[in-house]
């Protein structure tokens, strides 16, 4: 991963926290707006098309139910729905899209275990008050590593059952049931996995190595700091406007 793309992560990490705490429709558009550019400029690729089906699901779910359920004056065309419901859920939506948007950029910006390594060090000052930030980043490291792995199996596990059955599933009763059938031998390998793992590491006498205080140095004087601080402010604009 080159340095250029790293240097993205502390205004993604900023986008990140900012829809998350976003309260006005201003700050979540401009969350939405960082996250893009940022995650651009980190190399992401277009999210997949599953991705994007279930988070664009998840916007027209908040807005429609903030639609339906939040009291307030009643649209004109809609005399059930409140306008206060319809500026709600437009905002959640917002969020929901920016907080996706930056997470999909951090995983272009910091790759793999990159993502727990880096965490690692921005919260290792909180070992000093007996955080186990070297304990959660081995475990984050090991499932990032593993994800994709179990994800594979899932899928194989799922193709076998389809197999099995000789047909696809039809209604709401059969899927459910063939997806059941997948979930419980996906989470015993999963566990004889686990279990397979912590006897290599043990054999081999693994030991959590040090937090690396320092990051490498950037390519050019002062640009990873106004990185870390453009997505500080952000942020903190986001925070500072909740009221």
């Amino acid at each position: 991963m080159t340095k250029a793309r790293s240097r993205a992560a502390p205004l993604l990490l900023g986008a990140l926290v900012g829809s998350l705490v976003a309260a006005r429709l201003a700050t979540a558009v401009g969350c939405v707006l960082v996250a893009a550019l940022a995650g651009t400029a980190a190399g992401a690729r277009r999210p997949p098309l599953r991705s994007a089906r279930l988070v664009g699901s998840g916007m027209a779910l908040a807005v429609a139910l903030n639609v339906v359920l939040v009291p307030g004056r009643p649209l004109p065309l809609l005399p059930h729905c409140s306008l206060e419901g319809l500026r709600l859920g437009t905002l959640l939506a917002l969020r929901l899209a920016g907080a996706a948007l930056a997470v999909h950029g951090l995983a272009a910006a910091w790759p793999g275990e990159r993502a727990a390594d880096e965490l690692a060090r921005l919260l290792s000052p909180l070992e000093r008050l007996r955080v186990p930030v070297t304990q959660a980043r081995a475990v984050l490291g090991l499932a990032l590593r593993f994800a994709p792995l179990l994800a594979r199996e899932a899928g194989r596990i799922a193709r076998l059952q389809d197999l099995r059955a000789g047909r696809p599933p039809r209604g709401w009763r059969e899927r459910f049931a063939r997806r059941r059938a997948v979930v419980v031998p996906a989470m015993v390998n999963a566990l004889e996995r686990a279990e397979r793992v912590g006897l290599a590491l043990e054999a081999r006498h693994y030991r959590l190595r040090p937090v690396r205080r320092e990051g490498g140095r950037s390519a050019g004087p002062g640009r990873g700091w106004t990185w870390g601080l453009a997505g500080v402010a952000l942020a903190a604009a986001s925070l500072f406007w909740r009221g």
